[in-house]
Parts: structure tokens; C-alpha cells; sequence
């Protein structure tokens, strides 16, 4: 059945090349699909012993070509923003079921956007749905999730050939994350690489060359203060959450025109790290009352979009009395300026790489500073 749809793709996409020509500007609307052969990253030995085989996901997504209108839009070089879909086995449908996704995206082109040939990647954010999660009793072997409901993170580079006006073909990798947060436990959380094979659509009239664009508003530098809380789980057998409340201290520069670099020095109080001490611990162990206190820093790197940032920080761990979590603490997140430097914030907090620890809900004041 796959090699049919595989040829069965090939042989559209060469009755495209042989019918349309031409290198005129696409239309602002498109239709992509991909089809995403790979596998699930088996980060835990658990999730390595139950997989039965690699998996095949599709994607659909519903794309609009930014005009310009807005800084951001040349200065991203005219990405396509848009809502998609995704629908994925997760390599043991017995146990695990499938993964359907549910996101916005940006896919941004690096080269010069009027020629054939391009080189782009796309950040895609949004929830999704896993028609199977952990149960105590009808499926207590899925620790991977524990929710139906969760977190959809994906990212992927590649390139693409326009065909002509309307049609364009790409392949491309990427890693898709599927967790809860941990909200609730267990929460190993899917890792998925695939490679993809994609076909997009554009119709609609041309974007009108904006000749015109307004001031860069990004600031030169800035302090940002925050103050942020969450909840988390540790244990899958008692279901106990834990209260996380922490502080932030930011200092961001300006290297691009709409793009931020800087530090994030954050202490946070972790009320689950005492008893993780006290369980992982086969020695008697006294805690003092401050143990639950953590402190981390954290590399800033922040793209702006007008009001909204997306922002990455890898970082690592300067006080924790749980080792366990190992040294890094990294985060991805989405910032939203509300109004005039008042900032709310969600981000993902998580050890190592992709395991995740808890959802960041904060709040931060930004004093910033112009060039005059």
C-alpha cells in the first residue's frame, strides 16, 4: 500500500512538470501535504522495549503569504503563515494509538523568494490529541502520556522547487514533540524524526509589492522582570501535583532587526524536589527548608513579530538538589507584548534536551531602551 501512494505521488507531480510552466509569482493562498515516513527517538529504554514498527504520519497544511504590510513580513523574507493538520501512528497502535495534531505555523524561505529554487524552515505550534494514553488498569503499560490532550511542537528545515505558478514540490526533515508538561505523570513524551515528501498549492492573486514599510519599533536593549507560576507531577500512582512559583531577571540586545539575544539568570521554588530527593535517595537524607529552591541560567535567543516572540533558551542549572534532572534546563516558549512592555509569557521548561518538566505560565515588565 505505501510503495502504490508513493507512486502514485511521483507520477502527480510529473504530469505537473510536463503541464505548467512558467515563473510568474505564486497566488497569496496555498494547500500543502506532505507525507512523513520516520520514526519514534526511543529516549527511554520503556519506549524502546514496546516499539513494533517505524511510522508513516500526513500533513495538511492551509497557508497565506505574508504582504509586507508589516516589518516582520520583509524582514522574514515573506513567510507563509498559516493553521495545519497532522495525523501520525506512534510506532505501537495497540498500545500507544495515533497522534492527531492541531497547530499554527511559520515557514519562513531563506533565499531570494521570486527564484525556483529555496532553502526554508518551519516552526510549528499548536495541541494535539493521542487517542490512547495511560490507564492503571485497561493500559498501565503506556507511560509515555498520560492525557489525551497535549502539547504539539515541530520543527523542520528543507527545501523546495517551484514548478511553476501554482505548484511546488519540497522534501525536508524534521522532529515533532508530542507531551503534557507534565501536568500529570507518567510523561516520557513522544519524540518523532521524519523525513517528508511534500506537494503545495498556491492560487489567489499575487501579494501588490509594498514599496513602503513602517519603523522598526524593536528596542535597542531591555531589562525584562517576570514573575512566573505552574503545576507539575512526579508520580503516576499517587497523582500529587506540586506548586512552582519563580522569579526572572532578563538583559536582551538587539543584533538584527527584529531579533534579541541575551541571559535569563531564574529561581524558582520546586516543591516536588524534596520528596524526588527523599524517593531516589537510599540513604537517609535530611533536608533543610530551602532544597526546594533551584536557580538557572538560561541563552536568550528572541524573533519578534510585532507583537509576538517566539523564543529559545538552552541553559543549565547553577543550584539544584535533585541531580537527578541532570545539568540542563532548557525552554521554547511564545511571548505576547499586551500593552506597552507588560508581557505574557508560556514556555516549556524542560531537562536535557526534550524531557519535559513543567509549563511556564508568567508575566514579565519590559523597560526598554531606543536607539535615538
Amino acid at each position: 500500500m505505501l510503495l502504490k501512494r508513493k507512486l502514485f505521488f511521483t507520477l502527480t507531480l510529473a504530469l505537473f512538470v510536463l503541464l505548467h510552466s512558467g515563473k510568474a509569482q505564486e497566488g497569496r493562498y496555498s494547500i500543502d501535504i506532505k507525507e512523513r515516513p520516520g520514526f519514534i527517538i526511543p529516549h527511554h529504554s520503556h519506549i524502546a522495549y514496546f516499539l513494533k514498527e517505524n511510522v508513516n504520519a500526513i500533513q495538511l497544511n492551509f497557508g497565506i503569504t505574508t504582504d509586507g504590510s508589516k516589518f516582520w513580513h520583509k524582514e522574514f523574507n515573506y513567510p507563509i503563515v498559516g493553521l495545519g493538520l497532522y495525523y501520525s501512528g506512534l510506532g505501537n497502535d495497540t498500545l500507544y494509538g495515533k497522534l492527531t495534531g492541531l497547530y499554527t505555523f511559520i515557514n519562513r524561505p531563506f533565499l531570494d523568494n521570486t527564484k525556483r529554487f529555496n532553502i526554508s524552515n518551519t516552526l510549528s505550534v499548536g495541541l494535539s490529541y493521542a487517542s490512547k494514553w495511560h490507564n492503571p488498569i485497561s493500559n498501565r503499560s503506556n507511560m509515555v502520556l498520560s492525557t489525551p490532550l497535549n502539547v504539539f511542537f515541530q520543527y523542520e528545515i528543507g527545501c523546495n522547487y517551484r514548478i511553476s505558478t501554482n505548484h511546488n514540490v519540497s522534501a525536508s526533515i524534521g522532529l515533532t514533540h508530542a507531551s503534557n508538561g507534565s501536568v500529570k505523570e507518567p510523561n516520557l513524551g513522544f519524540n518523532i524524526f521524519t523525513t517528508a515528501l511534500g506537494y503545495r498549492y498556491s492560487f489567489g492573486n499575487p501579494n501588490p509589492v509594498r514599496s513602503e514599510l513602517p519603523d522598526d519599533i524593536t528596542p535597542f536593549s531591555s531589562w525584562n522582570f517576570g514573575l512566573f507560576a505552574s503545576i507539575k507531577s512526579i508520580d503516576a500512582f499517587s497523582g500529587k501535583q506540586y506548586g512552582i512559583i519563580g522569579l526572572s531577571a532578563e538583559k536582551l540586545y538587539r543584533f538584527a532587526p527584529l531579533s534579541m539575544a541575551g541571559l535569563e539568570l531564574t529561581a524558582y521554588k520546586d516543591n516536588s524536589i524534596p520528596d524526588l530527593v527523599m524517593d531516589k535517595s537510599e540513604d537517609a537524607v535530611t533536608l533543610n527548608k530551602n532544597d526546594n529552591l533551584a536557580l538557572t541560567i538560561n541563552a536568550t535567543y528572541l524573533m519578534g513579530f510585532n507583537r509576538i516572540g517566539i523564543v529559545f533558551q538552552p541553559g543549565i542549572y547553577l543550584r539544584n538538589q535533585y541531580y537527578g534532572f541532570g545539568a540542563f534546563s532548557n525552554k521554547v516558549g511564545l511571548r505576547i507584548n499586551i500593552y506597552d512592555g507588560l508581557i505574557l509569557g508560556v514556555a516549556i521548561k524542560a531537562h536535557w534536551f526534550a524531557q519535559a518538566d513543567f509549563v511556564e505560565f508568567g508575566i514579565k515588565n519590559s523597560f526598554n531602551r531606543h536607539e535615538k
